[in-house]
């Protein structure tokens, strides 16, 4: 992805961070089903309406409307029956790679997707030891280092058992999965694909700074992400073609309803197409559900994730109608055939990535009263997740005329920027600079943001508080503030590390608002076992049914980990892959 750009539709920084705003006000429209009855909470229908204790009961005895499970389907209005080993619900990244690996092991398979195509957006993927990492000689850290920094930041939650296998496989998934189209790889995050619109791969922050050392950060980013460009369709399409070529079948424009059941185990699904038909899809070894997330469910958004409901929500693929396909269609199907979602808190994707020219560097940020309000040097969603508490829900990052020289100090992170490119170099480098995730910034550039208004320059302080309108006085006392700290070489407010501890006192000076961010996606799903099957109350697997993707759950929780940025879409990849394996095998 380019900046200002993106496969399928609006340019994820755009979205995330500065002009999340306006992104936010276009995507309310976007927004809006069984979870365990152990849980209790008010909802939200998609009109708005609050429901719960104040419609009578309490809140712990509150069941949603989605918790419900539909009529039986009339067998006499099949007009379909479709008999296959495998059914595959939702054709996602996870549900294309379920449904290739089920092809590949010599099964029938069918997939299903409500969307009249797979869908895919952006296209990152942090993974670990594929033939990519080996040929550019990427070193990553050992496995151990990655799950107990993920445990750590997701509070234990997660499935560590599910991470190790994740860890372990992606970099051979990640191979299988782009092998199936002809693409170029570049050598390194600064170099230029000979043809920018036919398919390549792009190593985020390759290689990495030497100043650069993950065990040493307070908030690590382990190298190791690729980009898949100019969007994620070719191998998408190139995965759904593969398994087609190997005998599979996939129907679009069709919805998954209900799961059919023999005694406890899933058989089969009941589906619908774009004219209303019912049709039945048996699947004698299994049904594997990868809908995506629920986050365009408002009622079931409300009820798992009610501080989630204050974002705006942001998902690129619809339906024939135009509506997003992501609404928990899968976690509502599994649950009324008997399985649970996990345990929360679950985890909204809402990082934030400033400027493309400064990104979220660890300079001071400011809230609306001109006060600092955290230690700067974190992860995108951690920052975000500071600025969401604040005043509007917004923050001003400053800093001055040294900007170019204090680049390299900066965190080699997910929306870090470390690198000035001077402008005898800026040909050289134009695709590096124009490239969102590169961290490579130019005058051009900056500048350009400058006349876009995005970065707001001003020869005193005074200037930048007027231009943002905050308290001029509490700007300025805090910038003395954080002037004498970073002179002392010690934060004694915030406890930043000293050397991303860099004065404000170089005219002129900058501004850059941050804008409340959006919300890509609500990760929370089915309850499952290393396996991807699903599991039910007593936590034992409910027969012939697999989850993978945002569909299931012990991936995220708490906060969506960026020290390995595109994390979501590796795992989706291998849980899909692996799902689909399992399936096969009637597991």
């Amino acid at each position: 992805m380019t900046k200002g750009e993106s496969g399928k539709g609006l340019s994820r920084r755009a979205f995330l961070g500065l002009g999340a705003a306006a992104a936010v006000a276009g995507a309310t429209g976007l927004a809006g089903c069984a979870p365990s009855a152990k849980e209790g909470a008010g909802s939200t229908v998609e009109g708005g309406t609050t429901t719960g204790a104040a419609a009578g009961g309490s809140f712990t005895e509150f069941t949603p409307s989605f918790l419900n499970p539909p009529e039986p389907v009339d067998e006499s209005k099949v007009t379909e029956t479709v008999d296959a080993d495998v059914c595959v619900v939702g054709l996602g990244l996870a549900g294309v790679c379920a449904l290739r690996e089920a092809a590949d092991a010599g099964v029938k398979v069918v997939g299903l997707e409500k969307g009249p195509d797979v869908g895919y957006r952006s296209g990152e993927f942090g993974t670990f030891g594929s033939e990519i990492h080996k040929q550019l000689g990427i070193e990553q850290p050992e496995t151990q280092e990655v799950v107990n920094e993920l445990m750590r930041v997701m509070g234990n939650r997660p499935n560590a058992q599910l991470l190790n296998y994740w860890i372990a496989n992606s970099g051979p998934d990640l191979d299988w999965y782009i092998g199936t189209a002809e693409h170029e790889l570049l050598t390194s995050d600064h170099d230029a694909p000979a043809d920018p619109e036919k398919p390549y791969v792009f190593p985020e922050r390759c290689p990495v700074n030497e100043s650069y050392n993950w065990r040493e950060e307070n908030y690590p980013c382990f190298p190791g992400m690729v980009h898949l460009l100019p969007d994620h369709g070719w191998a998408m399409h190139g995965t759904l073609e593969a398994a087609q070529a190997a005998g599979a079948e996939a129907r679009f424009n069709v919805k998954g309803e209900q799961l059919i059941k023999e005694g406890d185990r899933v058989t089969g699904v009941y589906a619908s197409d774009e004219d209303g038909n019912i049709i039945r899809v048996n699947a004698k070894l299994g049904v594997v559900l990868s809908t995506g997330d629920i986050s365009s469910n408002a009622e079931m958004l409300a009820y798992y994730a009610p501080q989630a409901t204050k974002y705006g929500v942001f998902f690129s693929s619809m339906d024939k109608e135009g509506k997003p396909v992501n609404t928990g269609d899968g976690h509502r199907m599994a649950m009324w055939a008997g399985a649970v979602m996990e345990d929360g808190p679950y985890a909204p994707m809402t990082h934030s990535l400033g400027t493309n020219s400064i990104g979220i560097n660890p300079y001071l940020m400011v809230n609306q009263d001109g006060k600092r309000f955290a230690n700067e040097d974190v992860g995108a969603q951690e920052l975000q997740n500071a600025i969401k508490r604040q005043k509007g829900g917004v923050s001003y990052q400053i800093f001055d005329s040294k900007w170019k020289e204090q680049l390299s100090a900066m965190p080699q992170c997910f929306g870090g920027v470390t690198h000035y490119i001077p402008p005898e170099q800026e040909a050289e480098y134009e695709h590096a600079i124009n490239h969102f995730a590169a961290g490579y910034a130019s005058d051009t550039y900056f500048q350009s943001e400058i006349d876009a208004g995005s970065i707001i320059p001003g020869d005193t302080i005074e200037e930048l508080a007027k231009a943002v309108d905050i308290p001029a006085d509490a700007l300025v006392a805090t910038v003395e503030r954080y002037n004498e700290l970073a002179h002392a070489g010690k934060d004694t407010d915030f406890s930043k590390t000293p050397k991303r501890l860099f004065p404000i006192e170089n005219p002129p000076y900058y501004i850059v608002p941050f804008g409340d961010s959006g919300m890509l996606v609500l990760i929370g799903g089915i309850d499952c076992d290393v396996d991807c099957r699903a599991l039910d109350a007593e936590k034992n697997p409910v027969p012939g049914l697999f989850v993978a993707g945002n569909t299931m759950g012990g991936r995220f929780l708490v906060d969506y980990p960026v020290t390995v940025a595109g994390a979501s879409h590796s795992m989706a990849m291998s849980f899909g892959r692996l799902a689909g394996r399992n399936a096969a095998a009637g597991k």
